[in-house]
């Protein structure tokens, strides 16, 4: 019998007030295109109480187990706080990345990365941030080069990015077996 490939959801949904029931749906919606939608780690009750360090760690701990078990890693980098993506959700990508799974990538601002942040040209063209004063990435990406560039183009939505997972993880399975 064979299994539906599973997907972890990375993103900042677990940052939402209501992350369980947004969570549920995602998970809802990998199911309608094949796939099992896996979220991220939650502690169990008792484990809430641990010291917050102890607590960090087993999220940690919880959510690379998560990602080792999956066999495609989507992951939401609409901006988070700022003019870019979650770091959590950058490093899981990497992570899963370097474990050879697929990332596929969505965001809901596919303006480029540039146009987010504030910033001002010097008189050769660079931008330079306005709070940070560093330069600021210009390659036209949605996102940074290490992830917007890589051999998936971002997705302008959660949907298009499941059709991406599903099709990468079948033919995973397909060359794996």
């Amino acid at each position: 019998m064979s299994h539906k490939p599973k997907a972890y959801l990375a993103g900042p949904a677990v940052f939402h007030p209501a992350a369980k029931a947004l969570l549920d749906y995602l998970a809802e919606m990998c199911g309608q295109h094949g796939l099992e939608g896996v979220a991220p780690f939650e502690p169990e009750a008792a484990q809430l109480a641990l010291p917050p360090a102890e607590l960090a760690a087993l999220i940690r701990r919880g959510n690379m187990e998560r990602i080792g078990e999956c066999d495609v890693v989507i992951a939401c980098v609409s901006p988070f706080r700022g003019p870019g993506a979650c770091p959590g959700t950058t490093w899981e990508m990497g992570y899963a990345e370097a474990l050879g799974k697929p990332v596929i990538v969505w965001s809901e601002d596919m303006r480029p990365y540039s146009e987010r942040v504030p910033h001002d040209r010097d008189e050769d063209g660079r931008l330079f941030c306005r709070q940070h004063g560093m330069v600021v990435e210009n390659f036209g990406l949605v996102e940074n080069l290490m992830y917007a560039a890589g051999p998936l183009a971002v997705q302008p939505d959660f949907e298009s990015a499941l059709k991406e997972a599903r099709r990468l993880a079948e033919a995973g399975r397909q060359g794996a077996g």
